[in-house]
């Protein structure tokens, strides 16, 4: 592994030690107003985070799109703008991905809810 492997990698671990730092703080916040266990609370927002980071791993292109121009003259000339539409947003959220990779990233997301699941069982 080079050296921005193992510092993008540095970067996960942190930020998935500071949401899982949010979660118990959420989770302490809920147990102070309500009258649930700290240990049930704690579990429920890791599972919630893992989700949230598992489903942020699904991408892909829907089909409707391609099937827009199916029986039609014009099928190749609907297909080619389809493709060109999709291009142009891949461009657009390339630029937001770059901003925001080391925070939200979906492996930090997973490993917050792990570590937070692993907290639940250790307490």
């Amino acid at each position: 592994m080079d050296k921005y492997q193992i510092s993008s990698l540095i970067k996960c671990v942190v930020w998935g030690i500071i949401w899982s730092i949010i979660l118990v703080l959420i989770g302490l916040g809920i147990v102070h107003f309500t009258a649930h266990n700290l240990k049930d609370v704690l579990f429920i927002e890791g599972i919630i985070l893992v989700i949230l980071g598992i489903s942020s791993f699904l991408g892909g292109n829907p089909m409707g799109l391609s099937l827009q121009g199916l029986g039609q003259t014009n099928a190749q000339y609907i297909a080619n703008a389809n493709l060109e539409v999709t291009k142009m947003e891949k461009e657009k959220t390339s630029t937001i991905k770059k901003n925001f990779k080391a925070s939200i990233n979906t492996i930090s997301l997973v490993m917050g809810g792990v570590i937070c699941i692993i907290i639940n069982f250790i307490i």
